[in-house]
């Protein structure tokens, strides 16, 4: 009786181990897409939208010094930026890009120790690149409410505009004249996304 016992105690310990293990071991799952969010903002709503045939346009920060990044002096300022607002904190292991035109660019996070937006980590910078879709995943997880791209480098970097200036000559010998002038400029392209993504895991969310 006592060894049934025993042997009755000894297969139920080997069960709970090996259900303990199959829950520690079990593969995790990826979070829902949290730009997908109710309340989610961007820079450019196409991006979080959903859907791969819109094409957001990230801010050329010449054009809008509020989105400077003072990280690098080294860093050109032809540069553009999105940015993506969750409304609340998440833990984030995985962000995929589904680019248009990216061939350098830095991700960032704000790390919410000083005020919304004044403390940016960055998380990975991608070089001389010419894919369609990135799939990033850092090094470690990050909890922020708060994610920057920040575009160096496009495909092409600039494109030929052509303007036309005006030029009244009247008072320089040659009355009631008028000169067009053809000129030719360079206009630094911004960052084109299909589509932004952003996930955690379905675990992390239960802790």
């Amino acid at each position: 009786m006592f060894n049934q016992l025993l042997n009755y105690l000894y297969i139920l310990c080997i069960h709970l181990m090996i259900s303990g293990c199959s829950v520690i071991f079990a593969p995790q799952e990826w979070s829902d897409n949290y730009a997908l969010m109710d309340g989610v903002q961007s820079t450019d709503p196409q991006m979080i939208d959903g859907n791969l045939d819109t094409i957001g346009q990230a801010v050329l920060t010449l054009e809008n010094t509020s989105y400077r990044l003072n990280d690098n002096a080294d860093f050109i300022r032809n540069d553009s930026i999105v940015v993506v607002t969750l409304p609340e904190k998440k833990k984030i292991y995985r962000i995929i890009l589904h680019s248009e035109n990216l061939k350098h660019f830095v991700v960032y996070v704000d790390k919410g120790k000083a005020r919304k937006g004044e403390d940016w980590h960055r998380v990975i910078e991608m070089r001389d690149v010419m894919s369609r879709k990135f799939d990033l995943k850092p090094k470690m997880p990050y909890i922020t409410d708060q994610i920057k791209i920040r575009i160096l480098k496009t495909h092409p970097q600039v494109q030929k505009q052509k303007t036309f200036r005006l030029d009244n000559l009247m008072g320089s010998g040659r009355l009631n004249e008028t000169v067009i002038t053809n000129l030719s400029r360079s206009r630094h392209i911004p960052g084109r996304i299909r589509e932004i993504e952003i996930y955690g895991f379905k675990t992390s969310e239960q802790q």
